[in-house]
């Protein structure tokens, strides 16, 4: 059966919408099908096996966060800091809107290799953060140190939301989770700059 773009689009439609109500787990591509008015096998006939098909899911509902962030941090304008919080809410919204559909796209049930989409997709978010936090540094920095950062900055994004999903950050703790993200952006955000280009060596 040759592929069908409308058919396709609407097979992952319908299952990026489904993830919105319940996690992966509880995603069946044969209701994704009966949703759609198809027959079960449709995706199967479309994207091979699940694994594929939940990658190309991944993968389109990461390109639409993707276009979100961008859009987020061109309308936070030029200054750089403001900029970098603004995608910091772009991605904060994205995981507390799209809880099951972030946790698809960067857990372990899917790789970027399964599916283009989702390769590219995760590309775009990518240069979104690599292009943000590339403008919050000082002259000289170097590519490597660019890439450095970028992933400090992302983990430290990632970790903390995690940790507050999971309700494992102490309630002792004096701040709400996005205070907390925040002020650890400023903290990367400062030391960028005490810092300067510093340097892509590995510390001993």
């Amino acid at each position: 059966m040759p592929e069908d773009p409308a058919l396709t689009d609407l097979l992952l439609a319908t299952a990026v919408a489904a993830l919105r109500e319940a996690p992966v787990e509880r995603l069946s591509l044969r209701k994704v099908a009966q949703q759609v008015g198809v027959s079960h096998q449709a995706p199967y006939v479309h994207f091979g096996d699940k694994r594929t098909f939940l990658a190309a899911v991944a993968g389109t509902g990461l390109r639409s966060a993707a276009e979100v962030a961008a859009r987020t941090v061109e309308a936070a304008g030029a200054d750089p800091r403001d900029r970098l919080h603004a995608l910091l809410n772009a991605y904060l919204e994205f995981i507390e809107s799209e809880p099951h559909l972030h946790d698809l796209a960067y857990g372990p049930l899917v790789a970027k290799a399964d599916h283009p989409l989702l390769q590219q997709a995760a590309i775009a978010y990518w240069n979104v953060l690599h292009d943000t936090v590339e403008g919050c540094q000082p002259a000289g920095t170097s590519e490597a140190e660019v890439l450095r950062r970028c992933t400090s900055a992302w983990g430290t994004a990632y970790g903390i939301a995690r940790l507050s999903a999971m309700g494992q950050i102490p309630a002792a703790v004096p701040a709400r989770p996005r205070e907390l993200l925040h002020a650890a952006v400023d903290t990367l955000y400062a030391g960028w700059q005490r810092d300067g280009p510093g340097t892509a060596e590995s510390p001993k």
